[in-house]
């Protein structure tokens, strides 16, 4: 099962669940309030020797690797 991040929709805490991926997203462990999920943490290569660490924003990732992540700057096709 993957672990899924969530954001309170109440206190906005942040949380992760492991869970399907089906599965309704589980109440704040803070407040008890209804939680949303958000796009979860991935790995990305940190080294030349291939070492892989977690990276929690996505922005951040793209940012470090030289990607503007909209393709606005001409070196994405599409």
């Amino acid at each position: 099962m993957p672990i899924y991040d969530y954001a309170c929709l109440s206190c906005d805490d942040r949380f992760d669940d492991l869970s399907r991926f089906d599965a309704p997203a589980p109440p704040c462990p803070s407040c008890g309030s209804e939680a949303k999920r958000l796009l979860s943490t991935f790995l990305v290569p940190n080294s030349p020797a291939g070492q892989r660490s977690f990276v929690r924003s996505g922005a951040t990732a793209m940012a470090e690797m030289g990607c503007c992540g909209g393709g606005g700057c001409g070196t994405h096709a599409g």
